[in-house]
């Protein structure tokens, strides 16, 4: 089970349905609830329900001295992506757009930016200027996808070596530009 108020992103796990049901921000499958946004864990102690509470618009943001944003990818084209930043530096801000070019992958050629990222993974990005959109780079090591679903069958990926990774479930293997220190081995 998930502890409360920790950060959750879609297809995260937070408990067995005896446990708790389904509500707001969640879905049930074969018997267990997983947070369908991306938000946070709130556990209703008296009605017995489990909640993934979506981030709030706080308003805007500085994200002049940001280190690193959270955001979604969410279009590709041939040398840049276009990103929903949803989070600067763990506090959860409105959606911000920003967009993430080729040059800003890392040092390595790259025939197209699919090579690194992909519509719907989560990024960890630091943020190049504070003006909208927002330049990203994914050049240091703990910067790139954090979160990555299989393109063949949608199941959550794992980290299968330091360019790619795999899905657990029918074995695909895509390339990625992943954050380092997030993506564990193994997955989950």
């Amino acid at each position: 089970m998930r502890k409360q108020g920790e950060l959750l992103l879609p297809g995260d796990e937070l408990n067995v349905l005896e446990e708790f049901v389904p509500s707001e921000g969640t879905y049930e499958k074969d018997g267990k609830v997983y947070s369908s946004v991306v938000g946070k864990a709130f556990y209703d102690m008296i009605n017995r329900k489990v909640n993934s509470i979506a981030f709030k618009r706080p308003g805007i943001v500085m994200i002049k001295k940001a280190k690193y944003v959270l955001g979604i990818v969410v279009g590709l084209k041939e040398d840049s992506a276009l990103v929903n930043i949803y989070s600067i530096e763990d506090k959860q801000t409105e959606s911000i757009t920003g967009y993430l070019h080729i040059s800003q992958i890392n040092n390595k050629y790259l025939n197209s930016i699919s090579e690194a990222v992909k519509v719907g993974d989560i990024i960890r990005a630091k943020p190049l200027n504070s003006t909208i959109p927002i330049a990203l780079t994914l050049k240091q090591r703990d910067l790139g996808v954090v979160y990555a679903k299989c393109s063949i069958c949608g199941t959550k990926m794992t980290k299968h070596d330091e360019e790619h990774l795999r899905c657990p479930n029918c074995g695909n293997i895509e390339s990625r530009k992943i954050a380092l220190l997030q993506v564990k081995k193994g997955g989950s």
